[in-house]
């Protein structure tokens, strides 16, 4: 018996655990609720629907109602009627509640063997279904290997077509295989022949090389050459010379105390003469060329010169040198110029060889390099700060190019000269002078006329170069002015059993003019005003006279 002494009126009994997966079958209304929501969701197959119908269906009990008893039966009757009542009421509640819950559990273990079913036709229904379309898929796969099998089957054919036209070609090949080892072995007897053939011409061949190597004249360096790498040489003097000088104003008072100096430098003293220094008072603007003079002298004296046999070569060998080109004229038989000069050609490029000659060269070029530039900072203290870095500038660009010019000059079998100071030539008015005139020749300072056309002409007055139509005032002679220095020396080849040569270079001559340069008007020259008869050494042109 269920105990009731714990039961109060309007409470319901105490709630009994129940299993979670018939937690929902307490409400018997829900319960059949959720079933017919489940039997809904399964798969409609007329096999499982039979199979369903066939169990039978428990219906759900139905509880009986309840009598309410009102209050006023409660209130007429005792306490005990009461409590006894209510306790048989419980206990029938309690056994109908165990009855629902015994069928619930019933009704939820033949839904799961349900599930169980369904499950298991759905499996069973999926296995048949993938069965089908298996075979279908062997069946697909055997139609297409026996196409493949045709298919190669024709390939086989194609190929056995081909190795026969295969078989055809290499017969072919085979008899003209044959056949060019047939010509090959003619071949290779007749190229021995040949080859001894042409070891006999190669022998040959050798002999006229050594006979031609003997009768020609070795490598020469070309005129052009030299003369580019000397214009080359004084372009970079002017250069450094533009680059260093520029605004020096102790320059000038520096040059008037040279001579009287005895600090000055020695090497500016052999240099500079009177003439030039008081040019330079006289004409201020003239500094850059009095530099460009200093340069170019010291440079022809210690590398350029024509009495130096070769820049580097020692004195004691030098001397060895010129005496064997002096014995060999002495030979018999005769040796003629060119082949003493072939001889000492070849001589110098192999002495330039020898290991440590280009050493010793460097380091007696470092010395004229960094001599000039002393001297240079005597006249221009601004470059002393660049000491270290001055000269090494200068050797850089001016004394190196010069010993690479000095030694190909050597090299070559042809004789330069560089001439310093300006030739003596006859004035150009002497053809119709007296004969005691023509025998008389022109001073070397005196610049005439027509020198503009063998000379580069710097008025040293305003730096300017002058032109062939440059408005001059031109005297009866032909004298235009004086000159003062040889800024840039002209370079000569000399001919053979000549004293004269051949002007590579053309000099760049400082001149003082007798007169300034006039201005060109708008109108040219016809329409300068103040024409003098002696302009040009002739009559002005009509409409030009005052």
């Amino acid at each position: 018996m269920p105990d009731t002494d714990n039961i109060e009126l309007g409470h319901a009994p105490p709630e009994k655990k129940v299993d979670a997966k018939y937690a929902d079958s307490s409400d018997p209304e829900s319960f059949y609720r959720s079933n017919s929501s489940k039997e809904q969701e399964l798969p409609s197959k007329e096999p499982l629907r039979e199979e369903a119908l066939k169990k039978p269906v428990i219906p759900p009990r139905t509880q009986k109602p309840r009598i309410r008893r009102s209050t006023d039966d409660l209130d007429s009757k005792n306490t005990d009627t009461d409590t006894r009542s209510l306790k048989k009421d419980c206990e029938e509640a309690r056994h109908e509640l165990r009855i629902a819950w015994r069928d619930n559990r019933e009704q939820a273990i033949e839904l799961r063997d349900l599930k169980k079913q369904n499950a298991h036709l759905k499996e069973t229904i999926r296995i048949q279904g993938d069965s089908r379309s298996y075979k279908d898929h062997i069946m697909s796969e055997r139609r297409k290997f026996f196409e493949h099998v045709e298919m190669l089957e024709d390939h086989i054919g194609h190929l056995k077509h081909q190795l026969e036209k295969t078989k055809l070609h290499m017969d072919q090949l085979t008899f003209q295989t044959r056949e060019a080892n047939e010509e090959k072995a003619a071949y290779e007897t007749k190229l021995q022949s040949l080859q001894k053939q042409n070891n006999r011409l190669n022998d040959d061949l050798t002999e006229c090389r050594d006979d031609i190597l003997r009768l020609q004249p070795p490598s020469q360096i070309p005129d052009s050459k030299i003369a580019e790498e000397f214009n080359n040489l004084y372009q970079q003097i002017a250069s450094w010379v533009d680059d260093e000088a520029e605004d020096s104003l102790s320059m000038e008072a520096r040059l008037g105390s040279l001579l009287a100096d005895k600090d000055a430098p020695e090497l500016l003293k052999s240099i500079l003469d009177n003439d030039l220094i008081r040019a330079t008072r006289k004409y201020p603007d003239a500094e850059p060329l009095i530099l460009r003079y200093i340069i170019q002298i010291h440079i022809y004296r210690c590398i350029l010169a024509d009495d130096l046999y070769l820049f580097g070569l020692d004195e004691h060998n030098e001397t060895i040198l010129r005496s064997i080109a002096h014995a060999m004229e002495a030979l018999e038989p005769k040796r003629d110029f060119l082949t003493i000069q072939r001889w000492r050609s070849e001589t110098l490029q192999a002495l330039y060889k020898i290991d440590g000659f280009q050493t010793e060269q460097a380091r007696l070029a470092t010395t004229v390099s960094q001599d000039l530039f002393t001297a240079l900072t005597y006249l221009l203290p601004e470059i002393a700060t660049e000491a270290d870095s001055g000269w090494k500038r200068l050797h850089d660009t001016i004394t190196m190019p010069a010993v690479h010019l000095a030694t190909n000059m050597r090299f070559s079998t042809s004789v330069y000269r560089i001439i310093t100071r300006l030739p003596r030539i006859s004035s150009p008015s002497s053809a119709s002078s007296s004969s005691a005139q023509q025998q008389q020749q022109h001073d070397n300072h005196i610049i005439y006329h027509p020198d503009i056309q063998r000379y580069t002409i710097i008025d040293i007055a305003t730096q300017k170069v002058l032109r062939p139509d440059s408005v001059l005032k031109v005297a009866d002679d032909g004298r235009i002015g004086e000159h003062v220095m040889v800024v840039q020396p002209l370079l000569l080849r000399m001919q053979k059993d000549s004293a004269a040569g051949v002007a590579l270079a053309k000099p760049a001559v400082a001149v003082r003019l007798d007169e300034p340069m006039a201005k060109r008007g708008k109108g040219g020259v016809g329409k300068m005003a103040g024409w003098a008869s002696s302009w040009f050494g002739g009559e002005p042109p009509e409409g030009a006279r005052t």
